[in-house]
């Protein structure tokens, strides 16, 4: 008797296993009928199975299981990554700005090599191949692009019941690579100082002279500059750089009070930084031949800067070093570029610092 229990078990045992995410079947011999117990695939999400049923026969539970999956089947089971591509963009571009869908639009090139694939089979290492061919000639910023892109569309594809895991979660990016900035040379600053008549030159010359990004600069609010007094309350970008204090160095306390009598708006300059970084950054710089003339571009037939070498970021770096070569101390150079994280008592005593700023800002 106990042989024949064995062999019946042995038998058993010996029961194909079903392919991964179709399903479990579990023998239990405490039950008095049906002994065959089956359980869904796993959510979505990979975290649980549920109950399906109790079956007298092994061929009848995997039948229910064979019904329950035909059901789980979505009409984008079988989709290829460019059709799911093209649904998801569909849906997620209705909320992006025109240079969100640009940015997704120009990763979606390098995918190429897996428009035609099913997006069900495709894993990790599919993904990869197309980082790194992209990482070969671009930087390290297009290849997080590209995994963003690859991981919303898992993420859709998952949304779906197309797969239930996110691969692209597993990519692996190239080592930044640290770009060196350049800096307006004393040859150059002493140019920019003999067209200082010119309104984009005397903008030019305050992003010199303050160490503001020209996003902050173009976002100061009129009612945050004290003319009297000679300071400006800016910055955004990080916790230490919000609403910090910069002096106004004499030298062009002239051209800021200018922009603020003459602004229409509430605040200091009429300009967006967009508007002024292309159309009126570059080709002032260009006119006094300090960076190279615009390229056409043969596809759009436009005038393009392609990689100059001066940027209006390149201002900050040029105040920095104007401060350093002023023999600026490094804790209130830090303070004035917005970039360190103070004890919570040296920002309390807020006049001491405005008059060790204002004096740090006369050395230049």
């Amino acid at each position: 008797m106990t042989a024949l229990c064995f062999a019946i078990g042995a038998a058993k045992s010996k029961k194909p296993r079903r392919v991964k995410g179709t399903g479990t079947i579990r023998y239990r011999s405490d039950y008095t009928h049906n002994h065959y117990v089956a359980y869904s695939p796993n959510s979505k999400m990979g975290t649980k199975s549920n109950y399906i049923g109790c079956f007298p026969t092994y061929k009848e539970a995997q039948q229910a299981l064979d019904s329950f999956n035909e059901d789980r089947i979505t009409d984008l089971y079988n989709c290829t990554l460019s059709e799911i591509y093209e649904k998801w963009s569909k849906e997620h571009f209705t909320t992006l700005t025109k240079s969100g869908i640009q940015g997704y639009t120009t990763a979606y090139k390098y995918l190429s090599d897996l428009y035609s694939s099913k997006m069900r089979l495709l894993k990790t290492k599919d993904y990869q191949n197309c980082v790194n061919q992209c990482s070969e000639k671009y930087s390290r910023s297009q290849c997080e692009k590209i995994k963003q892109l690859c991981s919303q569309l898992c993420k859709y594809a998952m949304m779906n019941d197309v797969i239930n895991k996110n691969y692209a979660q597993f990519i692996t990016l190239p080592k930044g690579k640290t770009k060196e900035r350049e800096v307006f040379s004393e040859k150059e600053l002493n140019l920019l100082w003999q067209n200082s008549a010119d309104r984009n030159i005397q903008i030019i010359l305050i992003l010199c002279y303050t160490g503001f990004r020209i996003n902050e600069l173009f976002s100061i609010k009129k009612e945050n500059v004290n003319l009297d007094e000679g300071y400006i309350i800016g910055g955004n970008k990080t916790q230490a750089g919000k609403n910090r204090f910069v002096p106004i160095s004499d030298k062009i306390i002239d051209f800021v009070k200018y922009f603020y009598n003459s602004s229409t708006t509430d605040y200091l300059f009429n300009d967006d930084s967009s508007n002024f970084r292309k159309r009126k950054f570059y080709p002032a710089l260009s006119e006094l031949g300090i960076i190279d003339q615009p390229q056409k571009n043969n596809a759009t037939g436009k005038l393009e800067y392609k990689n100059p070498r001066l940027t209006p970021h390149c201002t900050r770096h040029t105040f920095a070093t104007l401060c350093k070569n002023a023999g600026v101390e490094p804790e209130q150079l830090q303070k004035l570029i917005g970039h360190s994280k103070y004890e919570t008592t040296a920002n309390i005593y807020i006049h001491e610092s405005q008059e060790t700023l204002k004096a740090a800002i006369r050395l230049i």
